[in-house]
């Protein structure tokens, strides 16, 4: 495949409202990177960034431009997780189980907790879901992850315990809460493959060798060079997708082709873990 044309870089949002009009921290930021071009785009509603992204995508694919696109939520859980629940290793097995248990609306309302604790019942003891606003915790899923025992997963991915600053996908409330980033992320991207089918490839889960490679990302990984490089007044979220965007265009081809089939199939990768000082030095 010739080398990606156009560079895309998400940061997703779990929440339950739609974002202020006036564009904010911890809402959905892109940032695209693409004929030398830099462009920043808010979005306030899960719905309206998927819809932006279908149609950035469709239009590279009409033009015959390659797209990588990387998104700060983890694209898979610890071993045994998936298994468990559909007899699969495959994380894209698990991706096609859970998107049409997930109800994520217009205007950013959704089920989260609700698909959390039906999965939680499905482990033994209590667990590995933890973490909701106060009232809705049970003995199914617990408000604090102290409160989890004897449910046989492990805390973290391999690629997790590389980063420490890295959160457990199993939590879903509050600061960090990835673990709901995930499960009504992954959802979306399971509609974007459906959709374009085999112009769309996972990595590390499938060779990246398609019009539109999707890749799961790590800001924290550069987190000094993101803030060296951020605007004096520019918010954190959007300095976060802008340089990471840039850096991504900035990689030989050969190397981010490599970084792309680095990973494990089962737990996921994030792009550049333990190799950060090439998005580093690409700036």
């Amino acid at each position: 495949m010739k080398p990606f044309d156009t560079f895309v870089v998400v940061d997703w949002s779990a929440r339950a409202l739609p974002s202020p009009a006036r564009p904010t921290k911890d809402s959905i930021w892109i940032a695209v990177v693409s004929g030398g071009g830099l462009a920043c785009s808010y979005h306030r509603t899960r719905h309206a960034a998927t819809a932006w992204l279908a149609d950035l995508f469709e239009a590279e694919v009409a033009a015959g431009r390659r797209v990588v696109a990387g998104f700060d939520f983890p694209f898979a859980w610890p071993r045994g997780f998936a298994k468990a629940l559909t007899g699969f290793d495959d994380p894209l097995v698990f991706w096609d189980w859970l998107a049409p248990m997930v109800e994520d609306d217009e205007g950013n309302a959704n089920n989260r907790f609700d698909v959390a604790r039906a999965i939680n019942a499905k482990f033994p003891g209590v667990g590995p879901f933890w973490g909701c606003p106060a009232g809705i915790d049970d003995a199914v899923l617990p408000a604090k992850g102290t409160l989890r025992h004897d449910h046989g997963l492990p805390e973290k991915r391999g690629v997790e315990q590389m980063l420490p600053g890295a959160q457990p996908c199993w939590k879903l409330y509050t600061t960090g809460s990835v673990g709901s980033q995930a499960l009504l992320g992954v959802p979306r991207l399971q509609a974007l493959r459906r959709y374009f089918g085999r112009s769309l490839a996972v990595a590390p889960f499938e060779a990246p060798d398609a019009q539109i490679v999707l890749v799961e990302l790590f800001p924290s990984l550069i987190a000094d060079t993101i803030e060296a490089h951020r605007g004096r007044s520019e918010i954190k979220d959007r300095a976060q997708v802008r340089v990471l965007a840039q850096a991504l265009s900035r990689l030989a081809p050969e190397v981010l082709d490599d970084l792309l089939r680095e990973g494990d199939p089962v737990e996921g990768w994030i792009l550049g873990a333990g190799r950060a000082e090439l998005l580093r030095d690409a700036l």
